[in-house]
């Protein structure tokens, strides 16, 4: 029933609520306290009533509960009133059946006995019967009932916001009236049909209003209900992407702390932060942070190199070595390898930093149309009893090697491979742990879907070619001068456009011109049409953090219409920049440079 649902979720609610009370809230706001402070500031017969609620009710739905007390206040005014008129046996009787009969419906709604609607149309036909009863022992005094009758009728209506009752209000009362006064010895039939037509005509009235309102509550309720819904997903996107950006940074700081400190190692962390970031960004642009991922062509064995890598610090300070169990690469597939990555990440790192194993074994196969990835540790493996538990978010089933952790990591593989039509599944004994990763996946038949060999850093056209980075942040400058020196080119870094534009007014030239787009006074695509001015043959490269597949959204328009000649997004691989000014600087002529125009 719509009360009982009302009553379930308002009750669930403040469960949740007062279970996500954070420490640092006033106690005395919360709604257990603040029920306890009305307690205690309420009369003696609320006290006893609140008490025995605790106790003995066991029904969430409040407007039955008050009902129920209610009808002890129509007994009493209904006794009044009938002693004080006429003190017969009959209405002794009816009395006494009527105090009875209020204790046992208090009963029923405090135990929630039977079905909830059939409970309460039962009440209303008792509450009718009852007033019937004392209106056939008074004869034809029984008028004075006849307000206590209309408020019977329209009050059900009202407490439970339901038309239904509101209609079943005016047909019993109405029955009740009209059997009433056919019964007792009624003389004046005008008042007696002036009142049957107000009790009828009067909760007709309140319909269309009342049908209004719960239309309107309605929708209320939904709206909350989404937006409720909308704060889990938000919240569930923000400890997902906080735990999966947390661990390649904690590799990056890892291998910082080495000397030498493995190049490779940290390029393979930094790219995986690139791709977690692009996603975030991807999907906060959208307004959608449900799952999506793009499928991407990939080497399931060189991918569980890159996871080792990623790891590999988190393994060693707890004293554990990976190991990749695949002789070589059996191949190129089309699959969900974003999902994959991060799925394998939290696998392998829960593996180091929880299982308490000195090995961890990595394995990639291949059947039918599934990928699969196998993740075993030598550790002290998990009970049966916590196998299924493990993947529920915030669940931890302990770590035999004492490290902390919010109980995130397994949750976030189960949905993550779920979305993308896979499925992960855990085999443990006494002694270690086996995690089987399942997705669908596409092998690729042809050679050229293999990734392309980095692009040399020294090129032919590199030694006589002079490049003009732009870029007002002074380490990107600074890093990518570097880059392009490393592979020959000579460079000219400016901090912005007026600095670019005074190099070039000097009498320099420059065979590319690399810009950045987000910059004071003068951004990239003003610049590049200022450059194009001085030079319509010029070769124009531009950058953005703006991306989406590496291509910036807000250089489109002007690559159409030839004001650039490339657009890379940020962060920036090094072979693809290079590439970029290679590709420049092969389709024009190299000038003589200038002895001192490339200084910083």
């Amino acid at each position: 029933m719509k009360m009982m649902l009302e009553g379930e979720s308002s009750t669930t609610r403040t469960h949740m609520d007062n279970s996500q009370t954070p420490k640092h809230v006033d106690n005395s706001q919360t709604p257990k306290h603040a029920e306890a402070a009305a307690t205690r500031k309420a009369g003696p017969i609320k006290k006893i009533l609140r008490h025995l609620e605790r106790r003995y009710c066991v029904n969430p739905i409040r407007q039955e509960v008050n009902q129920a007390y209610f009808r002890f206040g129509i007994f009493i005014i209904c006794g009044i009133y009938c002693y004080s008129i006429q003190n017969t046996p009959y209405l002794r009787e009816i009395s006494l059946f009527a105090l009875l009969a209020t204790f046992f419906w208090v009963f029923m709604a405090w135990r929630r006995v039977g079905p909830d609607r059939l409970r309460q149309i039962g009440a209303l036909a008792y509450d009718c019967l009852i007033i019937g009863l004392v209106m056939v022992g008074m004869g034809s005094s029984f008028m004075g009932l006849f307000a206590v009758l209309l408020w019977i009728g329209i009050g059900y209506g009202i407490r439970y916001q339901e038309p239904l009752y509101l209609k079943l209000g005016m047909v019993f009362t109405t029955v009740t009236f009209v059997v009433s006064g056919l019964v007792t010895s009624w003389t004046d039939w005008g008042v007696f049909l002036s009142l049957l037509v107000t009790l009828a005509v009067v909760p007709l009235m309140q319909l269309a209003p009342m049908t209004r309102i719960i239309k309107l509550l309605e929708q209320l309720d939904a709206a909350n209900r989404e937006l409720d819904e909308a704060n889990k997903t938000k919240t569930r996107f923000i400890s997902n992407v906080s735990h999966d950006l947390l661990t390649p940074v904690s590799s990056i700081i890892g291998y910082c702390g080495l000397q030498p400190p493995p190049i490779d190692g940290i390029r393979i962390n930094a790219y995986q932060l690139t791709r977690q970031i692009r996603a975030i960004l991807g999907k906060t642009a959208s307004e959608d942070l449900t799952y999506e991922e793009h499928h991407e062509k990939f080497d399931p064995v060189d991918l569980l190199r890159q996871v080792a890598t990623i790891v590999k610090p988190l393994a060693a300070v707890n004293g554990a070595q990976i190991t990749i169990n695949n002789a070589g690469s059996f191949g190129m597939f089309s699959g969900a390898v974003h999902a994959l990555s991060i799925c394998l990440i939290n696998l392998v790192n829960n593996a180091a930093k929880h299982s308490g194993g000195d090995r961890i074994e990595l394995r990639a196969d291949y059947e039918g149309t599934m990928l699969s990835f196998v993740v075993a540790d030598n550790g002290f493996g998990i009970p049966e009893s916590q196998q299924q538990l493990v993947f529920q978010r915030f669940h931890r089933a302990g770590s035999s090697t004492g490290a902390d952790g919010l109980g995130l990591g397994l949750s976030i593989v189960r949905d993550t491979i779920e979305v993308v039509g896979g499925q992960v599944t855990l085999n443990s004994t006494d002694e270690g742990s086996t995690f089987r990763l399942t997705a669908p996946a596409a092998m690729l038949q042809d050679t050229d879907s293999r990734p392309r060999a980095a692009v040399p850093l020294r090129t032919a056209f590199a030694r006589a070619a002079a490049v003009l980075f732009v870029d007002d942040e002074f380490q990107s400058r600074s890093a990518w001068s570097a880059v392009l020196r490393e592979a020959g080119y000579h460079v000219h870094a400016a901090g912005g456009g007026v600095e670019a534009l005074a190099a070039i007014d000097a009498g320099n030239h420059y065979d590319v011109h690399v810009l950045d787009y987000r910059m004071p006074e003068m951004n990239g695509i003003e610049l590049a049409v200022a450059i194009r001015a001085r030079n319509p043959e010029a070769k124009i490269i531009a950058l953005s953090a703006d991306a989406a597949d590496d291509r910036a959204l807000v250089f489109e328009q002007p690559l159409s219409d030839g004001l650039l000649d490339a657009a890379l997004g940020k962060p920036i691989h090094p072979e693809k920049l290079l590439a970029s000014v290679e590709q420049a600087c092969s389709s024009t002529l190299i000038a003589p440079l200038p002895t001192d125009a490339y200084a910083e």
